[in-house]
């Protein structure tokens, strides 16, 4: 496999990576939102249906009452049927009640929607249910269950399935009693299982609709934060890859640094990482500078920064004077006491000036960037008298520090040369009495 290959393969796998988390961090937000809408509407809609059931069962027991108290002089006496002979029948008692005689119930049903029955024991007398063919079951017969269910419960009986002819009611059966206090017919009330069904549906609509909207909206913006959140923590991610792959001057994002979340958290964590990880490889350990290798990388982006777009810098080298009689009089434990005082000016003092390098053992590079000669060379003077101005005490004695430096322009030529040329001037001060500047200029005014 070639490179490219392997170049494509990586990414293909960084992008179903990246989508997989997305569709993760998606479905794990938007599912259970759907999930509660769905429920919401079940819940929502068995409520509706238990309520208006209720409402039915009790309108149904209404519209029986009132049949009732209608008919009732039907039911007050003994009665039988004559069968007329063109599908009616009429009580043979002289109190006549004919089928055809059901304007009361006609508007019951033209207003409400109901259906009236009144029956005699077993058998319909009046009535505004029809068969197949739109005729009324006037003379028909209801089944022995529903007479039986009623004398048992002696009381009204309520259906919630119940097949007349071929269609689902729901169904109010109520006793009706002679004088003398017997059984004798019933009256019943029923409406279509698919009206009642309507009616629920009607009833908890808005709930539906106000469930459905909300659980989009929230699908929707649940689905946005999580495409969000993948995006932050794919810049996490991103940022600890160039971290893994060298790259430790990687930016990180600010505005998920704001973040007040443990996503923030996660962010700065990240950040100090870095910084711990690029001070132990970039920094030396003891002074804290910058290692020669991180310098001459540094040195060379100054170097193309003045080639490439004319920003001025000035070189410095810089070494302890007399540092091999700290470590021969006193111990390498008070040479590292020393390197990390002058250490400590280099980097106080280069802030917003450039940088310093710990070069080699007592030896230091200082780069001033985006600034002329003169400037530099004066606030080199200033460094050298911080470093005077500094006092080590090491058990019990207090012992000061001089330091010889040279200073030259930075130029397009070779780093080495520049290396050199600075190096020579180190020398010459070193030569002529040390603890003193060495322009590139003026080579033989000893400061």
């Amino acid at each position: 496999m070639n490179n490219k290959d392997l170049a494509t393969k990586n990414n293909s796998r960084k992008t179903a990576a990246k989508s997989g988390l997305r569709r993760n961090l998606i479905w794990l937000v938007t599912v259970p939102i759907m999930l509660m809408g769905i429920v919401t509407m079940i819940v929502a809609y068995f409520f509706g249906y238990n309520t208006v059931s209720k409402e039915v069962h009790q309108g149904l027991m209404n519209i029986a009452v009132a049949t009732e108290y209608t008919y009732e002089d039907i039911f007050n006496q003994t009665i039988s049927f004559d069968d007329k002979g063109d599908g009616t029948y009429k009580v043979n008692t002289g109190n006549v009640a004919e089928a055809s005689d059901a304007a009361f119930i006609n508007k019951i049903k033209d207003g409400t929607g109901i259906d009236v029955t009144v029956l005699y024991y077993d058998i319909r007398l009046l009535t505004t249910l029809t068969d197949e063919q739109g005729d009324l079951l006037t003379g028909t017969v209801v089944s022995k269950k529903i007479v039986d269910d009623v004398t048992n419960a002696n009381e009204a009986v309520f259906y919630d399935k119940l097949m007349v002819y071929g269609e689902n009611y729901y169904a109010c059966y109520m006793p009706v009693f002679n004088k003398e206090g017997n059984f004798a017919g019933m009256i019943f009330a029923g409406k279509p299982t698919a009206s009642v069904k309507k009616e629920v549906l009607m009833s908890v609509l808005p709930i539906i609709i106000v469930s459905a909207v909300m659980m989009l909206l929230g699908a929707l913006i649940g689905a946005n934060e999580a495409k969000k959140l993948a995006a932050v923590i794919d810049k996490e991610k991103n940022f600890l890859g160039q971290i893994a792959n060298g790259n430790l001057r990687a930016n990180f994002d600010a505005e998920i640094l704001k973040r007040p979340d443990e996503i923030g958290e996660m962010g700065k964590f990240m950040v100090h990482v870095q910084r711990f990880i690029r001070d132990m490889i970039e920094r030396d350990t003891l002074t804290k500078l910058y290692t020669r290798r991180i310098g001459e990388s540094k040195l060379k982006n100054t170097r193309m920064g003045f080639i490439e777009d004319g920003i001025k810098y000035q070189m410095v080298m810089g070494d302890i004077d007399h540092f091999k009689r700290f470590n021969d009089t006193y111990g390498h434990d008070c040479g590292d006491l020393v390197l990390q005082t002058v250490a400590g000016v280099l980097n106080r003092s280069m802030i917003g000036k450039g940088y310093a390098v710990r070069w080699g053992g007592e030896e230091f590079i200082i780069v001033y960037e985006d600034m002329d000669f003169e400037k530099a060379y004066e606030h080199l003077k200033e460094v050298r008298e911080k470093v005077i101005s500094e006092v080590v005490e090491y058990k019990g004695e207090l012992l000061s520090i001089t330091m010889t430096f040279g200073i030259v322009p930075g130029t397009e030529d070779e780093l080495d040369n520049i290396i050199k040329s600075v190096d020579n001037l180190l020398y010459i001060g070193k030569e002529g009495g040390r603890d003193r500047i060495v322009r590139y200029d003026d080579v033989d005014k000893i400061e």
